[in-house]
């Protein structure tokens, strides 16, 4: 088994439990992405759903796990891709036909009939926003300046070709450095990004704005501080491959393998804090008022997908555990759905140029 195969398992594994887990820990007031107001969280509707999607997902989770040995690990790396989209595209149809039972039933009973819709804000965000975790960003940095200094020193005594996979490539500085090109676009753009959903409104309970702004805040900050580890785990991953492009250790077998623990156990404890935030926030306790959040759900597609004109919002909260997506209706979106597109075609362009 390679490290690419490696992760790709791994990936398939990880995503069948946050697709199990996600839908299932939103806050009260959102159920598969309906919104929902106080008081209707443990609605019947809800409930019947919330057993359907876990049994269905866990089924998709064991057949992806159930091909994924099938296949054995002495197969190329796109299977592990193939199941992995299909696993996903299979959850977020259940997904999709629990949001479309409970807005029948919604807009059947009449829930947000006699009820105050409001908007709420604390305007200690705009002038106390959260502060981006710089420092979290060091171990990255630190990978990747220790990349450069290896590759410094490693470079007059390369040979004239470079082993990459099966194929020699011939030894120049595009060819050598190429993974710290890698490194440096995939940093600031994830960084980026980071700081983007640092700057974007949270979504705040109409309930207890300040208590909901708290958990907020909390969350947030996990979530930064865990991106910013995966981050890291990331660029060591890189600089492990490196190091063997430049023979400074030679891995065979299942020893070959060590290249892609840290992006594991990066992903592995980047996902299990996403899970935990959105469980944190899930807590909020919904008073009995009659006031409530106001129903938008003409606005988000799916319950996935938000589009709305009129909110000049680029990055908001997401309806799916805890997370953020991007207004599709604000041109500046489609801008930040390139660039993270961009990621996997970046890094495809600098490998092609280079030859790496």
């Amino acid at each position: 088994m390679s490290a690419a195969v490696l992760v790709g398992d791994v990936m398939v594994v990880l995503f069948g439990v946050l697709m199990c887990v996600g839908p299932l820990v939103p806050r009260p007031s959102l159920q598969f992405g309906v919104r929902v107001p106080p008081g209707y969280a443990k609605a019947q509707v809800i409930c019947r759903e919330r057993r359907a999607y876990r049994w269905r997902s866990a089924l998709i989770a064991i057949a992806g796990l159930a091909a994924l040995m099938a296949l054995g690990g002495h197969v190329p790396p796109w299977p592990s891709r193939v199941i992995l989209i299909a696993e996903v595209a299979a959850d977020l149809g259940c997904f999709w036909w629990a949001h479309q039972q409970i807005v029948k039933v919604k807009v059947a009973e009449g829930w947000f009939a006699g009820r105050r819709q409001m908007v709420v804000a604390d305007t200690s965000w705009r002038s106390d926003p959260e502060a981006f975790p710089a420092r979290w960003l060091v171990p990255a940095l630190g990978v990747i300046v220790a990349t450069v200094i290896v590759g410094v020193l490693r470079y007059p005594h390369l040979p004239a070709y470079l082993t990459r996979g099966h194929h020699l490539v011939a030894t120049s500085p595009a060819s050598a450095f190429a993974v710290v090109l890698g490194q440096l676009y995939v940093t600031g753009l994830w960084a980026g990004l980071l700081v983007l959903v640092y700057r974007s409104r949270p979504d705040l309970d109409t309930t207890d704005p300040a208590g909901s702004l708290r958990s907020y805040r909390r969350a947030l900050g996990a979530f930064g501080r865990a991106g910013l580890v995966f981050l890291a785990c990331v660029d060591a991953s890189v600089l492990l491959f490196a190091l063997q492009l430049w023979q400074v250790f030679h891995l065979s077998g299942g020893a070959s393998l060590l290249v892609a623990l840290p992006v594991v156990a990066g992903l592995s404890g980047f996902l299990v804090t996403v899970v935990s935030a959105a469980r944190a926030r899930a807590r909020t306790v919904l008073a009995g008022t009659q006031a409530t959040d106001r129903d938008d759900d003409r606005y988000w597609k799916g319950g996935i997908v938000y589009l709305n004109f009129d909110d000049p919002a680029v990055v908001v909260g997401a309806r799916v555990a805890f997370g953020w997506t991007v207004n599709l209706g604000n041109p500046i979106a489609w801008l930040l759905v390139t660039g993270f597109l961009a990621i996997p075609v970046g890094l495809v362009v600098v490998r092609l140029a280079t030859g790496i």
